[in-house]
């Protein structure tokens, strides 16, 4: 069900993409600004990041088969770091381009409707971030990284338009610096949304406040003595699991099984984000005192 929702969601952002492309377009077709080039070069490259983000998503929703044991859920988060990528091509290009029209400034004739039209992608934006925190599943790292970049957007369409604004009144220096605002931004969320994205692709655990977490959960469940190489990582927003637990060495194989899943589903109740829990039996002995431990 999530996956679906989120294949809708994207088909959605790349239905605004096009109007937003073509209305910054006519205002940069209009007026020539580089604030408004900026953030029309930033839209044609989130629209080819919002078509990865559509496949990648696509693809992360099929099920588990002979060749992808643990499902497709990667490909989501391959398809975030492709939009990361154009994100940061784009903010290269046009931090290059906004130095040199600041040591050459260029004059601008600005109008009421070329105002009109950035204002109008400004409400787009807003719209869109509405909707991708109602409608769409955050966990997944495409939509994360669709969130973030067009959050970023209203930002930078805000500043764009003020630009013009300013340009508009004779201060065309104003133009410039608004691109390279925007830039700045569009590297920000690059740092932000990747960071994310790297620990999940390098299997990064959660942090040590989680972790502590899920142990205090597993020890409450009457009849753990304890549990050792605890290990858990990321995948597309969800939290996958493996532990050792050690039980009573006379407790029975059936008995021992249905503590195991009883361990399985206390963490997954209390822990949403958690959707696999593979556990290990072994004997608990007191003369080996073990502690829970996290990792090998």
């Amino acid at each position: 069900m999530e996956e679906h929702v989120n294949v809708k969601a994207t088909r959605i952002v790349v239905a605004a993409n096009l109007t937003l492309i073509a209305v910054k377009l006519a205002v940069v077709l209009l007026t020539g600004s580089l604030g408004v080039f900026a953030v029309l070069v930033d839209s044609c490259f989130d629209l080819a990041g919002s078509i990865i983000a559509y496949l990648g998503v696509k693809k992360g929703g099929e099920p588990a088969d002979l060749n992808y044991h643990f499902g497709y859920k990667k490909y989501e988060t391959l398809s975030s770091l492709a939009q990361l990528a154009l994100i940061g091509m784009t903010a290269v290009l046009i931090i290059n381009e906004g130095a040199h029209r600041l040591v050459f400034p260029k004059a601008l004739q600005i109008g009421t409707a070329d105002l009109a039209l950035m204002l109008f992608t400004v409400v787009v934006d807003v719209a869109l971030v509405f909707y991708l925190r109602r409608r769409a599943d955050g966990r997944s790292p495409a939509i994360q990284a669709s969130m973030g970049n067009y959050a970023s957007d209203i930002m930078q369409n805000s500043m764009v338009f003020v630009g013009l604004a300013a340009a508009g009144m004779g201060i065309y220096i104003a133009d410039p610096i608004a691109a390279l605002l925007v830039a700045m931004l569009m590297l920000r969320v690059v740092w932000s949304v990747g960071s994310s994205v790297f620990h999940e692709l390098t299997d990064a655990s959660p942090p040590k406040e989680k972790l502590e977490a899920y142990g205090k959960v597993i020890m409450s469940v009457k009849g753990v003595k304890t549990f050792h190489r605890f290990r858990a990582r990321s995948v597309s927003g969800y939290v996958m699991v493996d532990m050792h637990l050690q039980l009573d060495p006379k407790m029975t194989l059936e008995k021992s099984h249905a503590l195991g899943h009883e361990v399985k589903g206390r963490l997954m109740e209390k822990f949403p984000e958690i959707t696999d829990v593979l556990t290990h039996i072994e004997p608990y002995y007191a003369r080996v005192k073990r502690h829970p431990k996290f990792g090998n």
